[in-house]
Formats: C-alpha cells, sequence, structure tokens
C-alpha cells in the first residue's frame, strides 16, 4: 500500500526534514518547526559538520534578528512593531524547542566559526 515510513512522514505542507526543520528554525517559523518536531524529526541531532544543534541555530538567528532591528531604516514606530513581532516569533519557538528537550551543543562546538 505505498511507501509508509516511520518517523517522518509527507504531507501537503511538504516532507519532514532536518533542513525544512533547520529552515523553520531561520524563520521564526513556530508552526513549522512544532509541525517537524512533533512528526519525529530529533530535535538535537547535529546540524552541521560542526556539531552545532537547532538551538545554536536559534541562539545565532535571534542575535542576527536583534542586529537587523537595531539597524532597521524605517520610522522608529516601524522598527519598534517589527522588533516586538520578531520577539514574539523567536519566544514561541524557543518555547517550543525546549518542550522537545532542544539543548545546546556546548561551549567547543558554539564556539567553532
Amino acid at each position: 500500500m505505498g511507501n509508509c515510513g516511520l518517523g517522518a512522514w509527507a504531507d501537503d505542507e511538504g516532507e519532514l526534514t532536518q533542513e525544512r526543520l533547520v529552515e523553520a528554525v531561520e524563520e521564526m517559523n513556530v508552526d513549522e518547526v512544532e509541525r517537524c518536531l512533533n512528526g519525529g524529526v530529533p530535535v538535537n541531532k547535529s546540524i552541521d559538520s560542526k556539531g552545532h544543534t537547532l538551538l545554536d541555530k536559534f541562539a545565532a538567528e535571534h542575535a542576527a534578528m536583534l542586529r537587523d532591528a537595531l539597524h532597521y531604516r524605517g520610522t522608529p514606530g516601524e522598527a519598534t512593531k517589527l522588533l516586538v513581532e520578531k520577539q514574539e516569533a523567536a519566544a514561541q519557538t524557543l518555547k517550543v524547542l525546549l518542550q522537545h528537550g532542544a539543548i545546546l551543543s556546548g561551549r567547543s562546538a558554539a564556539a567553532a566559526p
């Protein structure tokens, strides 16, 4: 009856893969992060050759988001609105990652360029 695998599965929104989960973290797309994790994509699997985890990626993306907000070229009101929206998305994403047991890779992997 077709090819059914265990763990990650595919649907109309696309196959659940580690790459898709990393992209969702980069975008602070909490719904996609949750969908991937609930679908069986591992939360603490190394995402690169240096041993970084999703929580490392989240921290790097969050830092970049804050830098971008500080250098936003719109009005102060627009910059503030953008910062608040991005912070809310980041907080929700972090909450889901932590609920699924996400951890930082550790000092040696996180410090590697």
